[in-house]
C-alpha cells in the first residue's frame, strides 16, 4: 500500500478507540497535543498496580514491587486527579493496597516469560502480507510460553466488575489485535491468544477468585475478525485524514463527552462509530451449586455476576447503568452504577422488587442517588452475616460518643449523646433494639465514671435492662411499674428546672460552662424501653391521693363564686375535679416532651425505644424535638415513614441491620449494629 500523508504517525488501541467513541476528545489529544487528561481513582490504581506488577516480573519482592506503585501515587498531584464528591487519596491507596494483594495471592508465573511492559512501534501486515498504512504501536504487559511452547499475551486489568461473559467487548479485541500485530510484526511469530487478567478491586462476596480470564483466541483460520480490523483500521486512516472531516463532540460519552464539549465550544470538531466483534471467553466455576439448575438457569447464564445480572434488569427498563465498586459490609452487598444522563431517579428507585427477582433475594433497597456522588446503590442482604462483636476497641474513655454500627466500607459510626441530644429507636420485635440499648448502655457505663454519668432506667418489660441494675451508675433501681415511670418523668422535669436555676446563680449558659467553673454536676441519661406502654397507659390519679388542704381550698372558692352561695353536689364535683388536675403529675408525653425540649443545656438525654412506631406512640411532637433517629426493620413502609419520614426500613433484614437518621449530615446511613 502506498505511504500516504497523515496527521497522526501511528495508531494504537487507545488513539483508535477514542477516535471511534470521541472523535473531538481525539484530536485534542493526538493532534494538538493537548495532554491536560485528568485521571480517574480507578485509573491512578490501576495505573499503579501495573508499576509494581512491571516491578514483581523484573524480579523484585512483593514488597518492593508494592513500594514502586505507592510512589507512583504519591508522584501525582491531587490536581491530576479527578476524585469526584466522597474520593480521596486514603481512598486510593486502600484500594491499590487491597487489590495489589489479591493479584499477588491469586497470579500464576507462566510456564516462561517472553517480556515484561514492552513498548513496540512498528508496521503491520494484514494475512496476506500486505502492509497497512500507517504503523501500529502497543504496549504489551507480559508476553508468556506455556507448556505447549504456544505465546500468550497477557494484560493485567484491574477492574470494579468482571466484563460480562455474553458481552463480545470491542475495546478487548481492538487492544487484542493491535498486541497481536505488533508482536507478529516484530518477532515473527504469531501469538496463540491474549488473556486479560480482570482482577476485581471489591471482595468477593462468594469467597470465589478474584482474578478472571478474559481470553480472546488468534485463529488465523478464522478470517473475519482480521479482516473487521483491517477494515476497521484502514477507515480510520481514511476518515481521520479527509480535509473535511468534522470532528463533532459525542456528548453522551461518559468518560469525555463534557471535555470534548467545552473543546467544541472552543472552536475544535470530531466524529465517532461503533465496532462488533466475535470472541471467546474462558470460564472457571469456582463455587459448586448443590442444586439442580432449571429448565431457565440452563439455557441462561448462570455464572453472571450480581453486577451484570442488575445492569441487565435495569435495562429491561430501558435504563443504561455502568458497574462501578462493590462493597461488602457485614449484612448486605452495596453495588455502585453510574446512570446514563437523562434517567430519573425515580424511575430507578422504583425498580427494588424487579431487581430482587433478578438476584432472587429476599429484598433489595435502592439509594437513587448516593448522596455527594453522581451514583446509585443497591443494597442486597448478605446470604451469609457477620456478627461484629462490642469491643474495647469501640470505646472511647472519657466520653459521651456511642458506637451505632459498622457501614459496609467496614467504618465503625459513632455519635456523640450529648450532639444528638436525644435518641429515638424503633423497628418490630427481634429487629435489634434491646441490643442496641445494651451496647449504648455498655459503652456509656464503661466510658464514663458514677460521678460523670447517672442512668434512669425505665423497663416496663421488666427483663430488657435489668442486667444494668447493680451498676453504680443509677439513680435508683430500673423502674418497671408505668405509675412509678411518669413520676420518675416528673421528677426528672423537676430536675431539670432545679439544674436552670443553679446555672443561672453561675451565670451560666450549659453545663459545660458549669463544670468549668469548678462546680460539679453529673450528666444524666434517661432510657425508656417500650415507651410506647407509658404512651397508652394513660395513667389518672385516685380520689384517695388527692390534696385535701387544696380540696378545701377549691370548694370554698367555689362555693364563693357559686351564684347561691351554697354547697351542692354540682360543686363539690367541680372541686373534685380542679384538685385532682391541679396535683396530678403530667401524662408520661408531658414529661418527655419538656424533657426533649430543653433538657440538653443542662446535661439531660433521653433514649426511647418501641417496637410500636404508630403515629399515636411516635407523635409529631415527640419526632420533632428527638431529631436523631434509628430505625430497624420495620413492619410496613408506613411505619418506616413514621419514624424517618421516609421509605426503606421496611427493606431491611432484621438482627441490628438499621437505617440512622444523623441531623447534622445529609441522608440515611445504613449500618451494621454491634452486638453486646
Amino acid at each position: 500500500m502506498a505511504k500516504i500523508e497523515t496527521r497522526i504517525v501511528h495508531w494504537s488501541y487507545s488513539s483508535m478507540s477514542l477516535f471511534l467513541r470521541n472523535p473531538l476528545a481525539f484530536k485534542k489529544k493526538y493532534i494538538l497535543k493537548i495532554y491536560d487528561d485528568i485521571m480517574s481513582p480507578a485509573g491512578v490504581v490501576g495505573t499503579a498496580g501495573h508499576r509494581a506488577l512491571e516491578s514483581f516480573l523484573n524480579g523484585k519482592t512483593h514488597d518492593e514491587a508494592k513500594e514502586d506503585g505507592l510512589a507512583y501515587i504519591n508522584n501525582i498531584s491531587d490536581k491530576g486527579i479527578d476524585y469526584g464528591k466522597t474520593g480521596s487519596r486514603e481512598q486510593i491507596l486502600t484500594k491499590y493496597n487491597q487489590a495489589l494483594n489479591f493479584y499477588f495471592d491469586e497470579f500464576k508465573m507462566p510456564w516462561k516469560v517472553g517480556g515484561v511492559e514492552e513498548s513496540i512501534t512498528t508496521p503491520i501486515y494484514m494475512l496476506d502480507g500486505t502492509a497497512l498504512s500507517i504503523p501500529a504501536k502497543a504496549f504489551i504487559d507480559l508476553v508468556s510460553e506455556n507448556n505447549l511452547g504456544e505465546v500468550e499475551l497477557i494484560d493485567h486489568k484491574f477492574v470494579t466488575s468482571y466484563t460480562n461473559a455474553d458481552v463480545a467487548d470491542p475495546i478487548k479485541f481492538l487492544q487484542a489485535m493491535f498486541n497481536y500485530h505488533v508482536y507478529k510484526a516484530k518477532y515473527g511469530v504469531a501469538p496463540a491468544r491474549m488473556i486479560f487478567n480482570e482482577c476485581k478491586t471489591s471482595k468477593n462476596r462468594d469467597g470465589s477468585p478474584q482474578i478472571k480470564p478474559y481470553v480472546i483466541e488468534f485463529t488465523e483460520a478464522n478470517t473475519g475478525q482480521f479482516a473487521a480490523f483491517y477494515e476497521l483500521y484502514n477507515a480510520c486512516t481514511s476518515n481521520v485524514n479527509l480535509p473535511d472531516f468534522k470532528f463533532l463532540p459525542n456528548l453522551s460519552d461518559l468518560f469525555d463527552g463534557q471535555n470534548s464539549f467545552d473543546v467544541f465550544i472552543a472552536g475544535i470538531m470530531g466524529v465517532s462509530a461503533p465496532v462488533s466483534i466475535e470472541h471467546r471467553t474462558e470460564e472457571r466455576k469456582f463455587v459448586e451449586k448443590n442444586f439442580v439448575p432449571s429448565a431457565h438457569e440452563q439455557v441462561g447464564n448462570e455464572e453472571f455476576t450480581p453486577e451484570a445480572k442488575i445492569a441487565g434488569k435495569m435495562r429491561e427498563f430501558g435504563i443504561q447503568v455502568k458497574p462501578e465498586e462493590t462493597h461488602v459490609g457485614p449484612s448486605f452487598t452495596k453495588y455502585t452504577l453510574t446512570p446514563n444522563q437523562g434517567v430519573r431517579m425515580s424511575k430507578i428507585a422504583g425498580l427494588g422488587s424487579d431487581i430482587a427477582i433478578a438476584l432472587s433475594a429476599p429484598s433489595v433497597r435502592i439509594e437513587a442517588p448516593i448522596l455527594g456522588t453522581n451514583k446509585i446503590g443497591v443494597e442486597v442482604p448478605n446470604a451469609v452475616r457477620t456478627t461484629v462483636e462490642l469491643a474495647e476497641r469501640h470505646y472511647k474513655p472519657g466520653t459521651m460518643e456511642i458506637p451505632i454500627g459498622v457501614d459496609v466500607y467496614g467504618e465503625t459510626h459513632h455519635k456523640d449523646l450529648t450532639a444528638m441530644p436525644h435518641l429515638l429507636i424503633a423497628g418490630a420485635t427481634g429487629s435489634g433494639k434491646s441490643v442496641m440499648l445494651n451496647v449504648i448502655l455498655k459503652s456509656l457505663t464503661k466510658q464514663m465514671t458514677p460521678d460523670a454519668l447517672k442512668l434512669v432506667l425505665i423497663d416496663p418489660k421488666q427483663v430488657e435492662l435489668a442486667a444494668f441494675e447493680r451498676k453504680p451508675h443509677l439513680l435508683g433501681k430500673v423502674i418497671t411499674d408505668n405509675a412509678k415511670a411518669c413520676q420518675t418523668l416528673d421528677e426528672m422535669v423537676q430536675e431539670m428546672n432545679n439544674r436552670y436555676t443553679l446555672l443561672r446563680k453561675k451565670r451560666c449558659r450549659t453545663i459545660e460552662e458549669y463544670i468549668a467553673k469548678g462546680e460539679s454536676m453529673p450528666k444524666i441519661v434517661i432510657v425508656v424501653d417500650e415507651f410506647a406502654d407509658l404512651m397508652m397507659s394513660d395513667i389518672k390519679p385516685s380520689i384517695e391521693s388527692m390534696d385535701i388542704k387544696r380540696f378545701n381550698e377549691n370548694l370554698e372558692w367555689l362555693v364563693a363564686e357559686s351564684p347561691r352561695g351554697k354547697l351542692t353536689q354540682k360543686v363539690t364535683k367541680a372541686a373534685i375535679k380542679m384538685t385532682i388536675e391541679q396535683t396530678a403529675p403530667p401524662s408520661a408525653e408531658e414529661s418527655i416532651i419538656r424533657i426533649a425540649q430543653k433538657a440538653r443545656a443542662v446535661g439531660m438525654h433521653l433514649i426511647l425505644a418501641t417496637q410500636r412506631p404508630s403515629a399515636d406512640v411516635v407523635t409529631g411532637l415527640i419526632k420533632a424535638n428527638v431529631p436523631t433517629k434509628i430505625a430497624f426493620m420495620a413492619t410496613s413502609s408506613v411505619n418506616s415513614k413514621i419514624i424517618l419520614d421516609q421509605t426503606g426500613a421496611e427493606t431491611l433484614t432484621g438482627k441490628g441491620d438499621m437505617l440512622f437518621l444523623d441531623p447534622s449530615a445529609n441522608g440515611l446511613k445504613r449500618l451494621q449494629g454491634l452486638y453486646a
